[in-house]
């Protein structure tokens, strides 16, 4: 299952290096092979991470034996939490594609969201994949996945911190800026955040006590 994740997250990668290769490349940002590769990104980095936590999951290693439980006894309490997060997950991204279908109905492509899930964070589909991840990484009971989580949040806040430079900040300008200031927060929003630290002091403490 180790290569096997190495292959998707080495796919989910590629995905995201391809897409601002194209991006700086195809002069004409209206083009068709821009316009379907821009609709199948993110199926693909979807595709790409969920069937990771779902491979290394502990409920498989009666067939794969690298599969091991890491949270073990404590597993019942990070269930609980694993669907809270992708309850999270999931509500962020209706949040934003309302919003989003809202300003494609009325046309109006010049507008900076700054209302609604875009005032908690800037990035609320990005914030979407990753919380969901990690909710179903948790649900999983993969130290795997776990540190997978790790690298997926790393390589959306740099994917973010390239459409911003690149993209919004050329498009919307000074606004941008303002809404920056107003919103700081990238990807994980205040108070999540801290939750997320205080997530992995306990997961790590838990790992601790049982391989030890």
């Amino acid at each position: 299952m180790i290569l096997i994740t190495l292959v998707l997250l080495t796919v989910f990668i590629l995905n995201i290096f391809l897409y601002w290769l194209l991006f700086l490349k195809v002069k004409n940002k209206e083009r068709k092979i821009l316009k379907i590769f821009y609709k199948v990104f993110p199926l693909i980095l979807t595709l790409s991470i969920i069937p990771i936590p779902i491979l290394n999951t502990s409920f498989l290693k009666i067939y794969f034996y690298n599969n091991y439980s890491y949270f073990e006894y404590y597993w019942i309490y990070f269930l609980l939490l694993g669907i809270a997060f992708i309850i999270i997950g999931i509500n962020f991204a209706k949040r934003a594609q309302k919003l989003y279908k809202a300003k494609i109905l009325n046309k109006n492509n010049t507008e900076l969201i700054t209302y609604g899930i875009f005032r908690l964070v800037r990035h609320p589909i990005y914030s979407a994949w990753a919380i969901i991840f990690l909710g179903v990484s948790i649900i999983s009971d993969s130290l795997t996945s776990l540190i997978t989580c790790v690298l997926i949040f790393v390589i959306l806040e740099i994917h973010a911190i390239i459409e911003e430079k690149l993209i919004l900040i050329p498009k919307f300008g000074k606004a941008y800026e303002n809404y920056k200031k107003k919103t700081p927060n990238r990807i994980i929003p205040t108070p999540l955040n801290l939750l997320l630290i205080i997530i992995t002091i306990i997961v790590v403490y838990v790992g601790f006590l049982n391989f030890n």
